[in-house]
């Protein structure tokens, strides 16, 4: 017992039970209490190590959860401006935050018809597109027919299609459209309209056309279920900013930069040329740090610009973009990576991108995907915003008209004639057209067309 008392004694910490009678002169038990001693800490020696490990690990996860949180999900600002933003909104309802989808639906449910207006990039066909997938939803069956161009509103004209729903008249008006096709477009339009007076229908304006003719359009009774997607308020903007700023990367200062002008975008915009949404989604897409009061002050030259840089670059990240965008502008506005028409590639490959390889498609496709390309299927890719189209298009067009102007079914829609531009189209659709004598050559390099 008195061995018991020993080594309780000497180690306080853990309670042994006395299995050996040993004396306190045997050298045995002097090894055996150093022995438990040892034994009693290695607990200790293991346990101390693997929190601090764990502890470590936990510091460095949270660590880049946050980062990621930060650059995916919204690009908040700092925390007080981002709480500012969502409760100014939290209170108000759906259907206040998007008050043009709701006169619009309104419109089409109690009159059959509503035309939407709006300089470019206001999401014109964006908002024909969600009325008419609320319209679906909403039915059991719902037939749509868009009409495009001027030609299809002719044939569809003559002989209307009884199975038809809603009609959507989309780009049948544009900025260069000459009086004479502007009269003789809307009178078929005005009989259209009267052959259907049962059917629904969506049509959409350029800000520039209606001004025009207002007069003209207000006759025809479309100024009575008129949207100008112009004159969005604040909470719209601010919705819209959001849902843009959540959808898509967007580098943490351009984020800041957009919460610290907030103002300059959600009030009347200095900028009258291009929309709200347009420039939002650019910026929110931009890969690269921006000054975004700079960009404000003209940004439809600032795209403009970007585009001829990626023309002009010698570095293959930037050369394979302008070729790609090109390309999908020339090619009806879609890529199919299996159905590839190389004869138009090689084209501008040839001219833009000479050590281009075909079989790198696909890399040069994906490098693209969130900045200016949209997978709309499988292997099917669109640009995401329409008017890169439209300078890309110009672009082409200043190395070769001729080419540009006979392999663009749209070319009308940004060439026009020295003589027949009206004067104030610089002000009103400066960037997207080029003007043209037709006394003088076309090419302005002489290449071989296709």
């Amino acid at each position: 017992m008195l061995a018991c008392k020993i080594i309780f004694l000497t180690v306080p910490i853990y309670e042994y039970p006395c299995r050996y009678p040993l004396s306190m002169d045997s050298s045995t038990t002097i090894a055996t209490d150093s022995k438990n001693l040892g034994n009693s800490l290695l607990p200790i020696f293991i346990t101390i190590p693997i929190i601090i490990i764990v502890s470590i690990l936990v510091v460095v996860l949270f660590y880049f959860h946050r980062r990621k949180w930060s650059q995916h999900s919204d690009g908040l600002p700092p925390e007080s401006e981002s709480i500012e933003l969502i409760n100014e909104d939290s209170e108000k309802s759906e259907k206040e935050k998007n008050i043009s989808f709701e006169k619009a639906k309104h419109y089409l449910e109690e009159k059959t018809r509503v035309v939407i207006t709006g300089v470019q990039g206001t999401g014109k066909t964006y908002l024909a597109e969600s009325l008419v997938s609320d319209m679906v939803k909403n039915r059991r069956e719902l037939r749509e027919m868009w009409i495009s161009n001027f030609s299809q509103l002719l044939e569809e004209q003559s002989k209307p299609a009884r199975n038809v729903d809603l009609y959507i008249l989309d780009d049948i008006f544009y900025e260069l459209q000459l009086e004479s096709e502007f009269d003789k477009n809307l009178k078929v339009v005005n009989e259209f309209m009267n052959n259907v007076v049962e059917k629904f229908m969506i049509i959409t304006v350029p800000s520039y056309v209606w001004r025009k003719h207002i007069t003209i359009f207000s006759q025809a009774g479309l100024e009575d279920v008129h949207i100008d997607l112009n004159e969005r308020d604040s909470s719209e903007k601010r919705n819209i900013m959001k849902q843009l700023m959540s959808k898509h990367y967007i580098h943490p200062e351009n984020a800041r930069g957009l919460f610290t002008s907030e103002n300059l975008f959600l009030g009347n915009a200095s900028y009258k040329t291009i929309g709200f949404p347009a420039v939002i989604s650019w910026i929110c897409k931009k890969r690269e740090e921006e000054a975004v009061e700079r960009v404000l002050v003209n940004p439809l030259q600032r795209m403009s610009e970007e585009i001829e840089k990626l023309k002009q670059s010698k570095q293959i990240k930037y050369c394979s973009k302008y070729v790609i965008l090109s390309y999908i502008t020339f090619n009806d506005g879609v890529l199919d990576i299996n159905d590839i028409d190389t004869t138009l590639l090689h084209f501008f490959t040839e001219i833009f991108f000479p050590g281009f390889h075909e079989y790198d498609l696909k890399q040069y496709v994906k490098d693209m995907l969130g900045e200016y390309l949209l997978e709309i299927r499988d292997g099917v890719y669109k640009i995401d915003l329409n008017i890169w189209s439209k300078l890309v298009f110009v672009s082409v067009a200043k190395e070769n008209l001729q080419f540009a102007e006979k392999n663009y079914k749209n070319s009308p829609r940004h060439i026009i004639n020295v003589k027949d531009c009206p004067k104030d189209m610089d002000e009103a659709y400066p960037e997207c057209f080029i003007k043209v004598n037709r006394v003088e050559k076309l090419s302005l390099t002489g290449e071989e067309l296709l």
